[in-house]
Order: C-alpha cells, then sequence, then structure tokens
C-alpha cells in the first residue's frame, strides 16, 4: 500500500465524488486523502480504497518529504493537486 503514497487520485463516491486529492498515508483497505482545502493536512479522510480511482502520478517533492518523515503542508498539497491539474488540462 505504501507504494500509493504522495499519488494523486479522483474520488468515485460520496459528497467528494470527481473530486481530486493527495494520498498521504495507506492501511490496508483505506486511504487518508486531502485536497489542502476542505480536506486538510491535519484531518484527512479515510476512504476505501475501491472508492478512488488512481491516475498513477506521484508528486516527487510531497513523496520524498513523506518517505524522509517530514511533514507537508496543506500548501504543499495545493500545489502539488493544482499542478497536476494544469498538465493534465494541457494534455
Amino acid at each position: 500500500m505504501d507504494n500509493h503514497i504522495a499519488e494523486v487520485v479522483c474520488a468515485l463516491a460520496g459528497r467528494d465524488k470527481g473530486k481530486y486529492f493527495l494520498v498521504i498515508a495507506a492501511e490496508e483497505n483505506f486511504l487518508y486523502l486531502c485536497d489542502g482545502k476542505g480536506r486538510k493536512v491535519g484531518s484527512p479522510k479515510k476512504k476505501k480504497i475501491k472508492h478512488v480511482s488512481f491516475t498513477g502520478v506521484k508528486n516527487e517533492f510531497v513523496s520524498s518529504k513523506l518517505a524522509q518523515g517530514g511533514k507537508i503542508t496543506n500548501k504543499e498539497v495545493r500545489y502539488a493537486l493544482s499542478d497536476y491539474l494544469t498538465a493534465s488540462a494541457n494534455e
């Protein structure tokens, strides 16, 4: 499960359906997601794996920071998501 850390995902179910999030932690069947606005890093959304769609895009900055045991900020999460969304809009 740790291979999904710092990956951008899209919610498939629930009130946040269609929104993009960043995975900041993982358990056996659950992912902890945040977007830096509605869902902050301090209180991430716990979501089942089957309720998200994986984009296959990881943010290297956030990934390396979490791997070193550092903490990420809401601003860094927002930047990672906006970076992904602008890159996917340009395609």
